[in-house]
């Protein structure tokens, strides 16, 4: 594991929640892997980042 992993999954769950705001409603899997995503960031960050998308979009 890399010394800063911690802060690294923290931005890739940021950045994926960023992306699933943008794209919206709706957003797939197969959106998120247009947005440059791998299938394991998508399988490990996934639940995550809806849970914080949804959070940012009701503080909005």
């Amino acid at each position: 594991m890399q010394p800063n992993g911690g802060t690294n999954t923290r931005n890739k769950i940021k950045e994926m929640a960023e992306a699933m705001r943008s794209i919206g409603d709706g957003c797939t899997r197969d959106d998120l892997l247009l947005k440059g995503f791998s299938e394991r960031h998508i399988d490990l960050f996934g639940q995550q980042a809806t849970e914080l998308a949804t959070a940012m979009a009701r503080a909005a």
